[in-house]
């Protein structure tokens, strides 16, 4: 589901160079950036100023070409305002093109335009001219602009039939002997200047193609523009690619057609108060604000028909701008981002961000950049949850950066932003790579990828608790930096990863224990996911260009890498050609053992063994939903072998299911429970009357894990902890815990009851991501004590969890600092003495609750000491004496350093407090207001306690612990000498002729 961003390091900073021509205005500079766009498809990146337009090539970024304008263009057609760039649209949008076209646009996507508008209301039209085709760039480059699933017999043929002669030498200025940048061809086979380079090994460095920058021509409009949309569509008449365009002046939206660069046709929607374009799904919206900036105007245009539709719905602040994000328009109004969705045309979700936007857009589906206006740049989800700050760890209200932003643009784990001043920022990201719920017995990977072929895993260990806290960082088997790497897998045991490279159609196997790789070759992978820990099971593209789905057993080491196909269990071949794909794969936490009631004629006969169904393989198309059984016997090491797949079932696609949207789904009961549009649902079939859908859980933002039965889900802020059973009932969760802004949740360890989180450490010189861990089990015991879950149960369940002491000493803190009643939470930590608790272990029956109750004592200040020896129905006397009675050094040191910084004032404060007149304890009548004055006054007690000290000391195995317990002994002595200033006990007599 989520691809979220992460810096990989602080920006690298640059500067534009210098203008020829001073503007006339000396209050414009002409190096201030003002916007800037990509065009991923050329490789280009293009930066606008007051008078000047900047090509760079982007990977690696070098300026390519410039057109700085005249004094004279300037007074005639005004300064540079803004920029858009001409796409071709890829889905059906009504009015503008048909379903055929956007198919056809999705290799033909004519020339590479972009439009730049001045603040006279001209057009200055750019054409970019390269000789390198769009497959080109994805081969040569890695940049992911081609869905390689599409891929066709044409497509290979036009990136053979491509030539190197764009390709540009770089030689230092003034010595012509001096290559900076090698002009060299990316496939070796191609072009004589692969032999004239002067390193034909040194692959970390991409080529520089040149390009040609024109201004095609210049429109006029004799309106006020306030917003562009350019795109392309096919002329009726050859199918060739002409460019529209979509102007929003003051009195309305107006549709141009041109041909050659001349306008067609053009056509005119009335409207007021317009502000933004945006194209939504299937849907051409123009957001319009009145003037009092209560309100924003969601007008749906019917363009063909001349009809506008029109929504209210009142906001806070101006519109500062909006965009498209998963099939919703997002809408910046001040501090407050608001979803609007197309098809119900209502507001989904909304959420505020604690610091006033400058400047906000997506850099993908699940991460938005936000720009404060005290230029600092922060990365958070589509649902307000924090992932990264350029401020580091100040706070919200941090002085403002020297960098000016004005914009950004992102490509490909590349993000460029820009300033007002003419520097520019380059960020390397990391970027998340996807991993399925394939295990439901062990805990999913996090895994990461960056441009520099490094991959960074997190691997929770099975019942640890928060012991990792690094990522594995392993390096590609290649210096090639052009790898577009869609698919990085981990199997559940994490011995064996597998990486496929699109551009270079090459499946990377890694044993990630001996750091062994294998390669196989010629392989165009959809999709993939392990299956177990040795089976691979992978939508492959064959070379007939059918699909099919294909099981393969790969061994830990010894791999033949000649061919994949031998090492080929199951194939299973789809009949028609698809364009959408996916694999879905769940492996049950419990086998459940087949009853097979005839085996006349059964494939399975021969194997004479107990059968098992192990797990599950989904294939969704874009009509159907096919449903394999996994049938398997288990060996006696504990891991199973596959024996069949067998079709289970074959669904035709109910109508409220949306195959590519789908990012999780698993049969469960009578049906289908997914993920899907940042929802959780359940399909279910009636019989003779279809499917009925029903939404079990709004605004998923992320499924953390799916382990055993249970299901781990972020939820708008929070993070919410299910039983599968009782999402698909619709009952609440098991726990709710609202997010930190210090992490993001990657991982969870139930049997440590810990949520591991990423934090991005960031400072001007160096950025670290790192792993913090959150113990959840206070909170999952306080919810159950709510939830009246038997308090026997609830220790017998999570009394084996290592933090459960802590836990429980931390909720009985909580409750006494916050006055609540003691009754259950007491209970629960005397159930710690229970004789089933620690018959069987031998240990101190009362060591655990000695344990949590000093440890409170020593958290807790003096005046709360009352309730809680009142619910204890136990004096401080009492307490000492149970951890002689079972030799506790240590729980008696703490004590001690409790007792010691016992303000004794505060025994005239304790009588004069109240006791609570609904409580029903009271403490003994020896020991309430000055139970612990009495107490170490007690000569007998504190020789024992002395003894205690001095034999455990002495006793000690190792130097540490002698020193602690020796230290405890000073701390007895030094609260002895203030109790007792003028030398009335016998103590240290007592103490020598003990030691005689």
């Amino acid at each position: 589901m989520s691809r979220h961003l992460w810096p990989l390091s602080p920006p690298q900073t640059c500067k534009i160079n210098d203008s020829i021509h001073a503007l006339a205005n000396n209050e414009v500079n002409n190096n201030d950036i003002l916007q800037t766009i990509s065009l991923p498809q050329a490789n280009v990146l293009v930066m606008v100023t007051p008078g000047r337009v900047l090509a760079y090539n982007m990977k690696p970024m070098a300026l390519v070409a410039s057109h700085e304008r005249t004094p004279e263009s300037i007074e005639e057609f005004g300064l540079n305002r803004s920029i858009t760039q001409s796409v071709a649209l890829d889905r059906h949008v009504g009015g503008l093109n048909n379903q055929t076209q956007s198919n056809s646009l999705a290799w033909n996507q004519g020339k590479i335009v972009f439009y730049v508008a001045t603040d006279k209301s001209f057009l200055l039209t750019y054409q970019i001219l390269k000789s390198s085709a769009n497959i080109t760039t994805f081969k040569d480059y890695g940049i992911p602009i081609i869905d390689f699933g599409k891929l066709s017999e044409d497509l290979e043929q036009e990136y053979d039939d491509s030539v190197d002669d764009d390709i540009l030498t770089v030689f230092e200025k003034g010595k012509t002997s001096k290559i900076i940048q090698n002009g060299y061809a990316v496939t070796k086979e191609k072009g004589f200047l692969q032999f004239l380079s002067v390193n034909q090994e040194n692959l970390d460095e991409l080529p520089v193609r040149r390009l040609e920058l024109r201004l095609k021509v210049v429109l006029k409009f004799d309106y006020r523009i306030i917003d562009i949309i350019s795109f392309k569509r096919l002329s009726e008449k050859d199918e060739k690619a002409e460019e529209s365009l979509l102007v929003l002046f003051p009195h309305g939206l107006q549709l141009l057609s041109l041909e050659n660069f001349k306008l067609k046709n053009s056509s005119l929607v009335q409207l007021t108060n317009g502000s933004r374009i945006c194209i939504i799904q299937d849907q051409l919206l123009v957001v319009a604000q009145p003037s009092d900036h209560k309100a924003v105007l969601i007008n749906n245009i019917k363009i063909n028909e001349q009809k506008v539709d029109v929504a209210e719905f009142p906001v806070e602040a101006k519109l500062t701008t909006c965009f498209e994000l998963k099939g919703k328009m997002a809408l910046v109004c001040g501090g407050t981002l608001v979803y609007y969705n197309p098809q119900t045309n209502e507001l989904d979700y909304k959420f505020k961000v604690p610091f006033p936007v400058k400047i906000c857009g997506k850099l993908n589906d699940e991460t938005l950049i936000l720009i404060s206006r005290t230029n600092v740049m922060h990365f958070m989800t589509p649902f307000g949850n924090a992932l990264f700050s350029s401020a580091g760890d100040s706070e919200f209200e941090e002085p403002s950066s020297s960098f000016e932003y004005s914009g950004f643009a992102y490509v490909d784990k590349l993000l460029v932003s820009v300033s007002s001043s003419g520097e520019y920022q380059m960020w390397d990201l990391w970027e998340e790579a996807k991993q399925g719920f394939s295990d439901a017995r062990s805990p999913v990977s996090y895994v990461l990828q960056n441009n520099k072929n490094d991959i960074a895993i997190y691997s929770p260990a099975k019942g640890s608790s928060a012991a990792q806290d690094l990522m594995q960082v392993i390096k590609l088997p290649t210096r090639a930096i052009n790898n577009c790497v869609p698919l990085i897998k981990i199997s559940s045991n994490n011995k064996l990863m597998a990486v496929y490279v699109s551009n270079k159609n090459i499946l990377l196997i890694q044993n990630l224990e001996t750091n062994v790789w294998y390669t196989f070759k010629e392989m165009t992978v959809l999709d993939m996911h392990w299956l177990s820990s040795t089976y691979l099971l992978c939508a492959i593209k064959r070379d007939d260009w059918t699909t099919s789905v294909q099981c393969f057993r790969l061994n830990l080491q010894g791999l033949d890498s000649s061919d994949i196909a031998k090492y080929k269990i199951w194939e299973y071949q789809l009949q028609a050609p698809v364009e959408r794909l996916r694999l879905q794969v769940s492996l049950f936490h419990k086998h459940k053992l087949l009853k097979i009631k005839s085996r006349e004629n059964s494939e399975l006969e021969k194997y004479g063994e107990k059968f098992y169904k192990t797990a599950e393989v989904i294939i969704t198309t874009s009509d159907k939903i096919v449903i394999f059984a996994i049938l398997s016997i288990l060996h006696p090491s504990g891991i199973h072998i596959i024996k069949k797949f067998h079709e289970h079932a074959k669904i035709t696609i109910p109508s409220p299911i949306l195959t590519e949207s789908i990012d999780w789904a698993a049969s469960f009961k009578d049906g289908l429970i997914y993920c899907s549009d940042n929802r959780i649902m359940k399909a279910s079939e009636i019989s003779g009357s279809g499917w009925t859908t029903t939404v079990l859980l709004e605004e998923v933002e992320r499924i953390i894990d799916i382990l055993s039965d249970e299901i781990y889900v972020v939820s708008g802020h929070c993070k919410l902890f299910y039983k599968i059973d009782d999402l698909w009932e619709k009952r609440p969760p098991l726990l709710s815990i609202r997010l930190e802004d210090d992490y993001y949740p990657i991982s969870v360890s139930p049997d440590a009851t810990t949520i591991h989180g990423l934090s991005c450490v960031f400072h001007n010189d160096y950025s670290k991501l790192i792993i913090k861990h959150k113990i959840y089990l206070d909170q999952m015991i306080s919810a159950k004590i709510a939830q009246n879950v038997s308090l026997q149960d609830i220790s017998t369940e999570f009394r084996p969890i290592k933090h459960y002491n802590f836990a429980l000493e931390k909720i009985l803190s909580l409750k006494i600092l916050a006055s609540e009643p003691l009754d259950q939470i007491i209970e629960l930590v005397k159930l710690c003495d229970s004789p089933q608790n620690w018959e069987a272990s031998g240990f101190n029956p009362h060591s655990d609750m000695l344990e949590i109750i000093s440890n409170c004592l020593r958290k807790i200040e003096a005046k709360h000491w009352n309730q809680l020896f009142s619910n204890l129905k136990m004096t401080p006397r009492e307490l000492l004496a149970r951890c002689l009675e079972g030799n506790e050094a240590k729980i008696i040191g703490v004590l001690l350093l409790v007792f010691l910084n016992y303000d004794v004032e505060l025994v005239d404060d304790l009588r004069s407090d109240k006791v609570d007149d609904d409580s029903d304890s009271t403490v003994p009548s020896e020991g309430k207001d000055s139970a612990v004055a009495d107490l170490i006054r007690d000569q007998e007690m504190m020789l024992k306690v002395l003894r205690l000290l001095v034999t455990s000391a002495a006793n000690a195995e190792d130097s540490a612990t002698a020193a602690e317990s020796w230290d405890m002994c000073f701390q007895l002595i030094r609260l002895l000498k203030e109790l007792d200033k003028q030398n009335k006990t016998q103590l240290v007599q007592q103490a020598l002729q003990m030691f005689q």
